[in-house]
């Protein structure tokens, strides 16, 4: 069934849900004094939602009513935003928490607050770095590990936002890379129901440098254009999706 939102949100609430665990627990301590351990799920204005440890049930449980250091982690760790805040930004969702229009900040904000991507770069080399390729998702995606990229407008606010996959040898290419690319296509297939044009395994020997050949494409609710494909690069191959406010056309109309 094709779903009118844009899906790639359930994406993320799915990585989400698989990187929870053991190392996220934490003691949650009530006004009264009494202690569960549990994991941060997540929160509304003035309820957090948390996975018990003991028999991993949700619990929903007032803000104000946990003691006064919960509720400074809460504050710090998953501030809340209020949807009608941003409703001005008319472009919608780009990638999980990433919305098309965000600032390089607001983007970096996101990010870090974000349990579905982690980072091994410190922050404060952040603005030597730059954001592309320092961003990995907790989960894999189609089997193999996946950076996020970013592409900006000329006033400086995200248009585009792309995830690759591991680079492989292109001796990887027609085995692992290509069951890479049936799992990310099925993915997205899931999400965003028939693909408006759809092609076979791209062939390597098309591929150039820098580029991406594109074998499937979906429109989001919103409009905006939704890409898989492959990708060569000066260190191998990888899968790519490509989420963009671009509205790609269609090339081949039929397919599954």
């Amino acid at each position: 069934m094709k779903l009118t939102t844009s899906c790639i949100s359930c994406l993320f609430i799915t990585l989400s849900a698989l990187t929870l665990s053991a190392q996220d627990e934490r003691a949650w301590t009530s006004l009264s004094g009494s202690v569960i351990k549990a994991t941060f799920v997540s929160r509304d204005e003035h309820s957090v939602t948390l996975l018990r440890s003991d028999n991993k049930k949700n619990l929903v449980v007032p803000i104000d009513k946990l003691d006064k250091h919960n509720q400074a982690f809460v504050e710090e760790n998953h501030p809340f935003e209020d949807p009608d805040a941003t409703s001005d930004n008319v472009q919608g969702t780009a990638f999980g928490p990433l919305d098309f229009g965000d600032t390089r900040e607001q983007v970096e904000k996101k990010l870090l607050r974000s349990s579905t991507v982690k980072t091994e770069v410190n922050q404060e080399l952040f603005g030597r770095t730059g954001l592309n390729g320092i961003f990995e998702t907790s989960t894999p995606i189609g089997g193999l590990p996946c950076h996020l990229y970013f592409d900006w407008s000329d006033s400086g606010n995200l248009k585009e936002v792309s995830i690759r996959t591991k680079s492989l040898s292109i001796e990887e290419y027609d085995s692992t890379l290509q069951a890479s690319w049936n799992e990310m296509v099925t993915l997205f297939g899931n999400l965003y129901g028939k693909s408006l044009s759809a092609t076979s395994f791209p062939i390597k020997e098309d591929l150039q440098n820098g580029l991406m050949i594109s074998s499937h494409l979906w429109r989001t609710g919103n409009g905006n254009s939704v890409l898989v494909g492959t990708t060569k690069d000066h260190t191998g191959y990888n899968v790519t999706a490509r989420f963009t406010t671009e509205r790609i056309q269609p090339v081949i109309t039929t397919g599954p």
